[in-house]
């Protein structure tokens, strides 16, 4: 068990590491890098770009690192529409892969990956259903920990991909939307943020009425 605990700190660590990385990398998009030579440079590889992009998402938030900052890279790269789309892709080929995982290896190797903060997902889960997952996903809950939480959990694989599915989308739109901002006038990266926040907001919101409801019923 101990060296189940130090892999998984040693997981969390790079997932920390990567994320700075790319966290800077978007930063540098976002306030001045030459963001269209980039984006000609990434259409210049064709299908290799997308086809990239999802690979690295689907291995990043495995360890994990943030989809929603993956989200925003993605629109710097691939733009708006593009960016929606690889990054939605990306998150549900990553949370079909964790939540197998996770159901493989069991609670106790999971916990030793992910810390603590599974048994917040467990409680969450105790609703099972579309709802449970729903809510989850538009909660402020780190999307690799719902993966693993959900797939030690007795949700079924069915309401696992629909609510995954329908709960990624704000965030997905909300960031890949900012990201696709990076490189244009103030004005436009200023629209962008605003539109990011109303809609991850109202996700938020959202699924606390949901929780409530579930709770309630």
């Amino acid at each position: 068990m101990e060296v189940n605990a130090t892999g998984g700190a040693r997981l969390r660590l790079l997932a920390l590491v990567v994320a700075v990385l790319l966290g800077g990398g978007l930063v540098w998009l976002l306030l001045g890098g030459d963001v269209d030579a980039v984006q000609d440079a990434v259409a210049s590889t064709g299908a290799w770009g997308p086809l990239v992009y999802v690979a690295l998402h689907v291995v990043l938030t495995l360890v994990p690192v943030s989809k929603n900052l993956l989200a925003g890279i993605a629109g710097a790269l691939f733009g708006l529409a593009g960016g929606v789309v690889l990054s939605w892709v990306g998150s549900m080929v990553a949370a079909v892969v964790t939540f197998a995982i996770a159901r493989r290896l069991g609670r106790e190797a999971v916990a030793s990956l992910t810390g603590p903060r599974i048994g917040r997902v467990e409680d969450i889960m105790r609703h099972q259903g579309l709802v449970a997952v729903l809510v989850a996903r538009l909660t402020p809950i780190p999307f690799t920990i719902v993966n693993y939480g959900s797939g030690v959990s007795a949700v079924s694989w069915r309401d696992y991909v629909v609510g995954t599915a329908v709960g990624v989308l704000p965030g997905s739109v909300g960031y890949a939307a900012l990201g696709a901002s990076a490189g244009q006038d103030a004005r436009t990266f200023v629209l962008a943020g605003a539109v990011a926040a109303v809609i991850l907001v109202g996700a938020l919101i959202a699924g606390r009425r949901m929780r409530r409801r579930a709770q309630l019923g």
